[in-house]
């Protein structure tokens, strides 16, 4: 009796491990890795842009930047291709821009952060009453475009620009 019961408990407890022994896992990558340094004096949230996948602010010194990400080959899939960074801030931002009054942009330049190419411009422009400077951002990834949208007050400009490009030159895979 003895035997029996010992063998029914050894069973009991072999049975659930030897199926789990046999279950083979494999890694799985989890939404698209990037990484950006952003200053200490902001913090996370998620109510700037539902699309953007990294948001930070500070709303006493008027601070905020969000990333907002596009995966090629679900722009591929939709037929929608872009030959560089140019081109594809040449694509957002005119409906990006189309709510805010008396726009002033800057010339696009063409930069290198770390081994991706990108463009960046500087918008000026009126927005509820108010005049906000952008600093905006295209970089280009073997498999992604990054839109980084940095943006304060006009008059805060001065003090945060150093900040946000420090920021966006941070940008890395």
């Amino acid at each position: 009796m003895k035997k029996l019961f010992y063998s029914v408990i050894i069973a009991i407890i072999l049975i659930p491990l030897l199926s789990i022994a046999q279950t083979k896992l494999i890694e799985r990558r989890i939404g698209h890795v990037y990484f950006l340094s952003v200053p200490n004096y902001m913090t996370a949230t998620k109510d700037l842009n539902k699309s953007a996948s990294l948001q930070y602010q500070n709303t006493l010194k008027e601070a905020y930047v969000i990333v907002i990400e596009d995966n090629k080959a679900e722009l591929d899939s939709l037929g929608i291709r872009f030959t560089d960074p140019q081109d594809f801030y040449d694509g957002f931002i005119t409906d990006f821009t189309a709510d805010l009054e008396n726009k002033k942009f800057t010339g696009t330049k063409r930069i290198k952060i770390k081994k991706n190419n990108a463009v960046q411009s500087e918008v000026s422009a009126i927005f509820n009453g108010n005049p906000i400077w952008y600093l905006i951002t295209v970089v280009e990834s073997p498999t992604h475009f990054y839109k980084i949208i940095s943006w304060t007050l006009e008059e805060n400009k001065e003090k945060l620009k150093p900040d946000y490009i420090k920021m966006v030159n941070s940008f890395h895979e």
